[in-house]
């Protein structure tokens, strides 16, 4: 697989983070509002002409979507695509914003199987999905082969995963978040690993996207700060990922967690409003997060 870090927040129904206890819809939602200052960061740097053609491939809960098509303006049209059908369908029951209802289309599709002419779109949009294909080669290909000369491949693929609470937060062992870290990683490779005739791709991005004919390739991340007090999405987001690690693996529900009991203890305490030690009641709290996109042109 890709050398770069894999984001924790995926749309992929499969990977062992993608927050089914919360509901993929609900996760997705909090995962959107979280990330909107920042996506409309990379939407801006994009500068995407108005009028243009655009493929949000893997459009999870849509936030990114409606961000393409205010770009795209009026005369533009955006297709947000996912493999998942109640993903399609809580997009259509969410688009209610009419200054880009008319730009969005939602279809069901998949990835590696796109169902599109060559070089139909100007620009394609790929966030956090490739690193779940079986074969990540096929699906960036797939992408490139869509995308019109002149156009432009973006995968949102690695960068830094949050970061917010002190080292030594009062309970149990400092460098609690390390520790999250660390078990993310093992747990995410242990997947990966145990995935049908995957392919393995001991390079980067950046390789991946030169390989499939693209040019001009470019990294490109972007850094999210925030700190106590903190907002109400900015809770919820981080409240649903910290509890994902009091729930069983969704692919392996009687695999043991990576995390001690001591470590489960300080979760829990820190996630429960009624306790001295809930964590949003904080004033110390920093968060930094890192999201890289990598554009190649046609």
């Amino acid at each position: 697989m890709s050398s770069e870090k894999t984001p924790r927040h995926t749309a992929n129904q499969n990977d062992p983070h993608n927050h089914k206890h919360t509901g993929t819809s609900t996760f997705l939602t909090l995962s959107d509002r979280f990330f909107a200052p920042l996506d409309k960061r990379i939407v801006t740097w994009l500068q995407i002409t108005p009028g243009s053609r655009v493929l949000d491939a893997g459009c999870g809960g849509g936030g990114v979507t409606r961000l393409l098509a205010q770009a795209v303006g009026s005369d533009g049209e955006v297709i947000g695509l996912d493999a998942n059908p109640q993903l399609i369908e809580f997009n259509r029951s969410q688009e209610k914003d009419p200054n880009v209802a008319g730009q969005i289309q939602f279809q069901e599709a998949d990835v590696l199987h796109l169902p599109f002419e060559d070089d139909t779109f100007d620009l394609v949009w790929c966030s956090r999905v490739i690193h779940g294909l079986r074969d990540q080669v096929a699906g960036v290909r797939e992408l490139a082969r869509v995308v019109r000369p002149g156009g432009r491949v973006v995968l949102r693929e690695g960068g830094l995963s949050p970061q917010f609470l002190p080292f030594d937060v009062g309970l149990g062992d400092p460098g609690l978040e390390a520790r999250l870290e660390a078990a993310h990683v093992q747990r995410f490779a242990d997947w990966r690993g145990s995935l049908p005739n995957a392919v393995a791709y001991p390079y980067g991005w950046s390789h991946m996207l030169r390989e499939v004919g693209l040019h001009s390739v470019m990294p490109r991340s972007f850094l999210h700060e925030f700190a106590s007090p903190l907002e109400a999405d900015q809770k919820d987001y981080l409240a649903a990922w910290l509890s994902g690690w009091l729930n069983s693996n969704p692919n392996n529900p009687g695999q043991k967690s990576p995390l001690t009991t001591q470590d489960i203890s300080t979760l829990k305490q820190l996630l429960d409003p009624a306790s001295p030690q809930y964590v949003f009641v904080r004033d110390d709290l920093y968060g930094i997060l890192v999201e890289t996109i990598y554009v190649g042109s046609r």
